[in-house]
């Protein structure tokens, strides 16, 4: 039972989810700051970024090519290495719990 809990990639799955949802959020955070440091504000119901002329721009074209690339390997990575050891613990200890 132990092998059959470990090999079920159950914590590969979480640890993807987990990885993309952390590096959302800091993407989301610098598109934020970028979108305030051109004088703008970010919408409250789209995501957008409303500037003093009028203009709505797409948030997530405040985001460079680059900076999604650091945070991605800044946060995702390290982010999908800890969920998916912390998942494969538990799944371990749970089949030799219930194995």
């Amino acid at each position: 039972m132990l092998e059959n809990a470990t090999m079920c990639g159950c914590s590969r799955s979480l640890g993807v989810i987990s990885a993309i949802f952390a590096s959302l959020a800091v993407l989301a955070l610098i598109a934020e700051d970028g979108c305030m440091d051109g004088g703008g504000r970010v919408s409250d119901v789209a995501w957008v970024c409303e500037v003093a002329s009028g203009i709505s721009v797409n948030i997530w074209s405040l985001v460079s090519p680059f900076a999604i690339g650091l945070v991605v390997l800044g946060i995702g990575v390290p982010v999908y290495l800890g969920a998916n050891a912390i998942g494969g613990r538990l799944i371990a200890a749970y089949g030799r719990r219930h194995g």
